[in-house]
């Protein structure tokens, strides 16, 4: 929303109903996009490791180069351009609609990650994203989540707000595989870390099967409250249905399944296909 044009709002610019995290947020974006830098804003390098780099690249941009450029009117725009398909540049409206979700959760990212040799900005400790899938496909939104192991290895407090199963199924198997003392390598095996940066990656992983994750459930009173339900522990067989579905996010492909399942066994003999 706050660059829908391809260009970001400076703070003053904004009215006082947008919520300051946004106006504050935008600003940064607003410099970046002024910076010198801001030419070239994926791939970075220095900024990201390059197994980040790479598999977003794979799962977003699909070779595109992201940066700001100057049309003919010596206005700057966000584009994407691709060298490989005679240096064709694309406005940031006609993206993807998970390219243009991404690229603001990308530049979030740089916002955390120092270019001094430090793991974390010293002012920063949470970092809230409301519904990161929105928009992406399912390999977009495991990388993501990658990228969430990172921010947790450098020590950042992470909330996240879903309505993704994918989120909570990384979640539970983080800590299915932290239980039963699983390696660094079944981590990368679950975010399919190619093999020739598993080493690189060891310590995020590793880092992953030691932190301690919390999931809740909200939901509406019939009040207009809000109630919150903790369903840590996400246990499938969990005699309350908020855990074993998942808050209800595992249920929707449960009821599928079960409904293809009578189907199938109603079937006249000879006729399942």
């Amino acid at each position: 929303m706050l660059i829908s044009d391809g260009w970001a709002t400076p703070f003053q610019k904004l009215t006082a109903e947008t919520p300051v995290v946004a106006r504050l947020f935008s600003q940064n974006l607003f410099e970046r996009f002024n910076a010198r830098e801001g030419a070239r804003l994926f791939p970075l390098d220095r900024t990201l490791k390059k197994v980040y780099r790479q598999l977003v690249d794979d799962a977003v941009f699909h070779g595109g180069m992201v940066g700001v450029e100057q049309n003919e009117q010596l206005t700057k725009r966000l584009r994407l351009r691709f060298k490989g398909a005679g240096n064709t540049s694309l406005p940031f409206m006609t993206w993807t609609a998970g390219q243009r979700e991404f690229t603001p959760l990308l530049l979030g990212l740089y916002h955390l990650v120092p270019a001094r040799k430090k793991r974390k900005d010293d002012n920063i400790d949470w970092v809230v994203v409301e519904e990161p899938e929105m928009g992406l496909h399912p390999q977009a939104v495991t990388v993501f989540m990658l990228l969430v192991l990172d921010l947790l290895w450098r020590g950042y407090r992470v909330v996240l707000s879903t309505h993704s199963p994918i989120v909570i199924t990384a979640i539970w198997a983080l800590q299915r595989l932290a239980t039963n003392h699983a390696s660094y390598q079944l981590v990368c095996d679950a975010f399919s870390v190619p093999t020739q940066y598993r080493t690189s990656l060891r310590p995020v992983a590793e880092a992953a099967l030691t932190k301690s994750y919390a999931t809740y459930v909200l939901a509406y009173a019939g009040d207009h409250q809000v109630t919150a339900t903790d369903i840590s522990s996400l246990d499938p067989g969990a005699d309350d249905d908020a855990v074993s579905g998942w808050g209800g996010l595992a249920g929707f492909s449960s009821r599928f399944a079960e409904s293809v399942r009578r189907g199938v066994n109603n079937a006249p003999v000879g006729e399942v296909s």
